[in-house]
């Protein structure tokens, strides 16, 4: 009776080690599939970002600001935005359009103007000579903002960034975001690449430390120095 319960138990234990067994390899499937599909979404972003390479998105002109030619309407807008004497001849502009649904509430802000320039230079130039401009630019004194044009996907990745890029501008450090979502950050000399905010957290953490400890040598040296006078 004995030797027939440990048999039982034997079993029900190569049960349980088995079904272990298979678990182990679903989790792992599992994980596989999950960075799989994380690759493709990143893939997939990727190519429509290389798609809006050509994109610019212009913020804040006045839904009355409307003609039945919006392409030359904004090949004439961005010189007198930039600068006539910047353009010998007007960007090239494939196509323009607003972004999103019109709304009429006057509280609305005006929607988004996307435009695509058919020469690539010709976004580089513009977006140099908004960035070097040192007073906003305006149209009809109202305020006018140029931004790149991402994905939904990669513009919230971006501003996850946000709240430490306020911390290194507190600290007057030098940074840039690169492509697609980096943030380079110009520090002592060095320039570091940070992939996370997170990464960001604990390099100023770091550096909050270094500062500590360097301030409580600094002390104590100096009430070594007080003592022995």
């Amino acid at each position: 009776m004995e030797g027939s319960s440990l048999t039982k138990l034997d079993g029900s234990l190569q049960i349980v080690s088995s079904n272990e067994d298979d678990i182990t390899d679903l989790v792992k499937r599992v994980k596989a599939l999950e960075k799989e599909n994380t690759d493709l979404k990143l893939w997939a972003e990727d190519a429509e970002n290389r798609s809006r390479r050509s994109n610019l998105r212009f913020i804040g002109i006045p839904e009355r600001a409307k003609a039945r030619d919006i392409v030359g309407f904004m090949r004439h807008l961005i010189p007198q935005l930039l600068g006539e004497v910047n353009f010998f001849t007007p960007p090239v502009i494939e196509r323009c359009h607003r972004s999103g649904v019109q709304d009429n509430s006057r509280a609305k802000s005006p929607r988004p103007i996307l435009v695509k320039f058919h020469y690539f230079q010709d976004k580089l130039k513009i977006m140099k000579l908004s960035r070097e401009k040192k007073e906003p630019l305006q149209y009809k004194g109202v305020r006018v903002s140029i931004y790149l044009d991402f994905s939904a996907g990669l513009v919230q990745r971006r501003r996850g960034f946000d709240a430490v890029k306020k911390k290194l501008r507190d600290q007057d450090f030098k940074y840039a975001m690169i492509y697609p979502c980096t943030l380079r950050v110009a520090h002592a000399g060095k320039t570091q690449f940070f992939h996370t905010p997170d990464e960001v957290e604990r390099f100023l953490g770091e550096l909050t430390s270094i500062d500590s400890s360097i301030d409580s040598d600094m002390t104590i040296l100096l009430l070594q120095n007080h003592h022995s006078n």
